[in-house]
């Protein structure tokens, strides 16, 4: 890692610190998050998307934004200062002129991430891909083998995925080219604490970049909600089982540098786990970034803030009438940010921390571990 760029880091993870304790935004989202469909091909176990979407159609309300606000919102994007676009739903690809889009965000000199559960993966839409000028695809594996992956994510997929993402290796290696590049996030569960191991093993296989864990919650929609009875909760008779798992998971991290850095999540979250299944985490633990990290847009046409949605309403603005900038620097953002910093929920999904104060964390933990 060159000088220039650890110090680019640091300074803005100072920032993005600085920007938490006093409650303001100094520096732009690390990215725009667009949660443009509830529209999803798959019904998976621990997701509440479906539920949203008849609830939203009930009411009258909107459920997908449309191409014309959504190259507004990538506009506005690369105006507020943030480089990236994820595009997630429900399911991207099922979005006709997705890949339209995001060669309009490559266009603009900003970089597009794809957020797929992979069934639609085919040799046209990987054609696609490799067009439009797609960075990265991000794919979840929640178990290695066929029946662990029927219970969370449906029969009959799991196959199909793995195989997707070898032609994808296939195709690319033909061209000679290195994106897009593919990233894991598993769902820890109980349905799938015994097979995680063997989910590293598998996305190693799979040329997959790295590999990202984070807790079930009750409802994906609103993380801050805690019942122990939800699908997929770890049992307390049940804990012993992920503890040795989460051990051997830091284990194989301490082996090599590769293995270090091919499980993403530090040793210290990892460790996290095992009290947040307990509902020992506090929130001191793990400060929460949300609301500073990443600005989303969700299917109504508003920004959307993780709180409370039992006392606050989670979704405010208006993308058509407003700009990104305005909205994200509003006095009701402050006010949802200060929600924000009293949360007493720590969720420890990926949304909730930034990969740039992992990342240096991970310089250090590498220096002290693998001298030789």
């Amino acid at each position: 890692m060159n000088y220039k760029y650890l110090c680019s880091l640091l300074r803005r993870n100072f920032l993005f610190w600085l920007s938490r304790k006093i409650n303001y935004p100094l520096v732009p989202p690390d990215l725009v998050q667009i949660n443009f469909t509830f529209d999803c091909n798959l019904r998976c176990k621990m997701c509440s998307m479906h539920d949203q979407l008849d609830f939203l159609k009930k009411q009258g309300k909107r459920v997908e934004i449309d191409s014309r606000a959504m190259r507004k919102i990538i506009k506005e994007t690369r105006d507020l200062g943030t480089r990236t676009v994820l595009f997630i739903g429900g399911e991207p690809l099922i979005k006709s002129d997705l890949f339209e889009l995001v060669a309009f965000t490559k266009n603009l000199g900003l970089s597009p991430i794809i957020v797929t559960n992979g069934v639609m993966l085919n040799k046209e839409n990987i054609e696609k891909c490799f067009k439009s000028g797609v960075e990265w695809l991000s794919i979840s594996i929640d178990a290695a083998s066929e029946a662990t992956f029927a219970k969370v994510r449906g029969e009959k997929v799991f196959g199909r995925i793995t195989e997707n993402i070898r032609l994808l290796n296939s195709m690319k290696d033909n061209r000679g080219i290195e994106f897009p590049k593919i990233v894991s996030v598993c769902t820890i569960m109980d349905d799938n604490i015994e097979e995680l191991m063997d989910v590293v093993e598998l996305c190693r296989e799979l040329k997959i970049e790295r590999v990202i864990f984070q807790p079930v919650v009750a409802n994906n929609i609103d993380q801050t909600q805690r019942d122990k009875v939800f699908p997929g909760f770890i049992p307390k008779e049940r804990l012993k089982i992920m503890d040795e798992v989460i051990d051997r998971m830091i284990a194989y991290k301490r082996r090599s540098p590769e293995n270090f850095s091919f499980i993403a999540n530090s040793v210290r979250m990892l460790n996290l786990l095992k009290r947040y299944f307990r509902g020992k985490m506090k929130p001191k633990d793990l400060p929460c970034y949300a609301g500073y990290n990443r600005l989303q847009v969700v299917q109504e046409g508003k920004i959307y803030f993780c709180v409370d949605q039992n006392k606050y309403v989670a979704n405010f603005g208006d993308i058509d009438k407003d700009t990104l900038k305005n909205l994200w620097y509003s006095p009701k953002a402050s006010f949802y940010r200060k929600l924000i910093r009293k949360c007493a929920s720590p969720c420890l999904q990926w949304c909730s921390y930034r990969d740039s104060f992992t990342e240096v964390s991970d310089l250090f933990w590498k220096k002290v571990l693998f001298k030789k």
